[in-house]
């Protein structure tokens, strides 16, 4: 009887299927514009992937909403807090770990020559990585003879990684008379061994009707009370709202 792989079945649970949430989503995703739309400049980012979807389909994706256990290849922006308005901004995300084990310093400069070494086996080292190779080696040999005699840290400061992020702006009750603002980390693609790629995507729900539309930030309403005189007579930068009594 064949049995069960039950870390397939946990890998299974923690990624959702992307190729067939992809048929869907490019079925119902809606294009947003500056200006035209309630929404800062979009993201450029190749290794971003990121859906606008009306909040009439949001029902569809509740199987994928799993709060405390989120699947790791998909991020629901906003489930159930469709957005009247967008930004987007990026944060350069890093992490410094300052006098790191004398072990771990040993083990990142011998892995980094062995890099080196490995590429001279396919290809002849340039003057420049030869010199660098040597310059490894006697840092590697000096630290394992005299750990006390330096002095290090453990960056990712200079490999310059952007985390993007989603700022929204939603009407937190029925009414639409109050509003409340969000900010998430967006999910990007990332690489692998042998060239392969991680693919995590991003669903942003929307309000169709009031993301094309200002909404006061000051709870007054003046839109839909305008809305109520159906005569208006506009002069110069003023307009006169007339409605019968």
């Amino acid at each position: 009887m064949e049995t069960l792989n039950t870390s397939m079945i946990k890998k299974r649970n923690e990624e959702a299927p992307l190729d067939a949430l992809r048929i869907l989503l490019k079925t119902q995703h809606v294009e947003l514009t500056p200006i035209v739309n309630q929404i800062s400049a979009l993201p450029i980012d190749d290794e971003l992937e990121y859906y606008f979807i009306p909040m009439d389909y949001m029902k569809e994706y509740s199987p994928y909403y799993r709060p405390g256990q989120p699947y790791k290849n998909l991020k629901l922006i906003n489930f159930n807090r469709p957005a009247i308005s967008l930004s987007f901004f990026s944060k350069h995300k890093y992490s410094i770990v300052k006098n790191p084990p004398k072990d771990e310093v040993l083990l990142h400069l011998k892995n980094y020559r062995d890099e080196l070494l490995n590429y001279s086996l396919f290809e002849q080292l340039s003057r420049s990585k030869q010199q660098e190779l040597q310059r490894v080696d006697e840092l590697y040999r000096s630290l394992r003879n005299n750990p006390g005699g330096y002095e290090a840290c453990l960056s990712n400061y200079h490999h310059y990684y952007k985390y993007w992020y989603c700022a929204c702006r939603y009407f937190e009750d029925a009414t639409l008379t109050k509003t409340g603002t969000l900010s998430e980390h967006m999910l990007k693609h990332t690489g692998k061994a042998k060239g392969q790629i991680n693919e995590r995507l991003n669903i942003i729900f929307i309000d169709p009707k009031y993301i094309t539309r200002p909404v006061p930030y000051d709870n007054k309403l003046v839109d839909r009370e305008l809305a109520n005189y159906p005569t208006r007579l506009k002069l110069g930068t003023m307009t006169l709202y007339i409605r019968e009594g």
